[in-house]
């Protein structure tokens, strides 16, 4: 009789522990999708958060380089005034010279 209930319990556990196996495994797997699933989560919301930063960095830059642009434009436009200021007090100053002489 112990013999048989020996053999029993061995038996059972042989037909027992595939099934808990199994379940190991179906448990594994499925952890192992949820994990991946929230890979994926985390990786597509990084990517997201990187499109964002770099549209704004593209937006600063625009408007970095509009901001630059027109203070070269001013300046340039600047620049053309003073010189033509300078054009037309030489050429003054070429055209009439006893006006220097009266000054002094």
């Amino acid at each position: 009789m112990k013999s048989f209930i020996g053999v029993s319990c061995i038996v059972l556990g042989l037909m027992v522990a595939p099934a808990c196996n199994r379940r190991d495994t179906d448990r594994a797997r499925e952890e192992s999708r949820d994990a991946q699933d929230k890979a994926r989560r985390q990786l597509q919301e990084a990517n997201r958060k990187l499109q964002e930063g770099l549209k704004r960095a593209d937006q600063q830059t625009r408007e970095d380089l509009d901001k630059a642009r027109d203070q070269l434009h001013q300046a340039l436009s600047q620049s053309e005034r003073d010189a033509e200021k300078a054009r037309d007090r030489l050429r003054d100053s070429n055209r009439d010279p006893d006006k220097d002489s009266d000054r002094q």
